[in-house]
């Protein structure tokens, strides 16, 4: 039996990455799942589920719990669901690899050049891979300088903070914009003129007394992919573009996906993993221009959340991963393409 410990469990498709672990009949996966929420619904599908602390708010208490179920469970793999998780426990992977536990956590050098999008975005260009226009925002002045060459007014700005996830903390500049909204979705992201944009920063530099630590970028107003990897020290072994299927480009890509055989997106990933040596299982985001041409976005340091929509290429990448760190061989990997993937709500059932 391979005792894999999940944490995040409480995403809204934790249920799916569970059953995908579940349904490799070839392997036997004990789960144990983790989550800050003791009253999380997908503890009812692991095996063993345990409340611990947040890693955000406390990663010392949160290692501390993680080693000690290790220790109790016998546990081989962590397989973190959250990027702040996958920060805490890079910095502590060799007291796990000590204990025999293999972390699928990029290696520390690794994970300060993905979690900080400016320094991701500079690397990328060193290495000549295709990214957005972009440029630094420490105060207003560098917005303002910056407008012209980000293609603004014509084109929207993306601001986004230098460290987080997912839309938290966008800002969208758009020049028609005659009045500046707020809060759209959960994870809601600002929206407004670059006059509106520009109170709001100057306000909120003046709070906080620091500088602001954003990106700025051109606005891709084609489709967006996510990509599913895994990979081992710089050596892709599975990448699966999934093209959202949405009607806002800033949503989580819950109205589904389609598994595309997009060759530049699969090219540039592939440079992108060898040029970092990236390793372990992670998620790549891809916007699109106009005429389609791809530019990384971001790498997130830990699959994604919707990673069990894999299945629709025929790649389980949640066994996948767990088959390339226990050394467990596996088929060729040869994804379907042309598949589509659609959340839907439904029971979960528990003995």
């Amino acid at each position: 039996m391979i005792n894999v410990l999940i944490t995040c469990i409480g995403g809204y498709y934790g249920i799916d990455t569970i059953e995908a672990l579940k349904s490799d009949s070839e392997i036997d996966i004990n789960v144990i799942g983790v989550d800050a929420d003791p009253t999380v619904v997908n503890r009812n599908f692991v095996d063993t589920f345990f409340c611990i602390p947040n890693a955000d708010e406390d990663p010392e208490s949160f290692i501390n719990s993680l080693y000690e179920i290790c220790e109790k469970y016998n546990v081989d793999i962590i397989i973190p669901g959250a990027d702040e998780e996958a920060y805490a426990l890079s910095l502590s992977k060799d007291i796990f690899e000590r204990l025999g536990v293999k972390c699928a956590v990029q290696d520390k050098d690794i994970m300060e050049i993905i979690s900080d999008k400016l320094v991701f975005f500079n690397k990328m260009s060193e290495l000549n891979i295709r990214t957005p226009k972009f440029s630094g925002v420490s105060n207003l002045d560098d917005l303002i300088n910056n407008s012209d060459y980000l293609g603004f007014p014509d084109k929207r700005i993306i601001l986004k903070p230098r460290v987080g996830r997912g839309a938290r903390g966008l800002m969208v500049i758009d020049d028609q914009i005659t009045s500046p909204t707020e809060g759209q979705e959960s994870r809601g992201y600002w929206l407004g003129n670059i006059e509106s944009a520009i109170k709001y920063l100057g306000n909120k530099q003046s709070s906080n007394n620091s500088d602001l630590k954003l990106i700025a970028m051109e606005y891709l107003p084609g489709d967006i992919y996510d990509v599913d990897c895994v990979a081992n020290n710089g050596l892709p072994i599975a990448i699966i573009p999934r093209k959202r299927l949405a009607n806002t480009p800033f949503s989580r890509g819950v109205e589904g996906h389609e598994i595309e055989n997009n060759e530049t997106i699969l090219d540039i990933t592939t440079e992108t993993i060898k040029a970092l040596s990236l390793g372990y299982v992670f998620d790549c985001d891809f916007g699109t221009h106009a005429n389609g041409e791809p530019g990384i976005l971001e790498i997130n340091p830990r699959w994604s959340g919707s990673v069990a929509a894999s299945l629709g290429s025929g790649v389980n990448i949640p066994s996948l991963i767990v088959r390339v760190l226990m050394g467990i061989e596996f088929d060729q990997i040869e994804p379907t393409y042309g598949n589509k993937i659609f959340p839907t709500t439904r029971m979960g059932f528990s003995s």
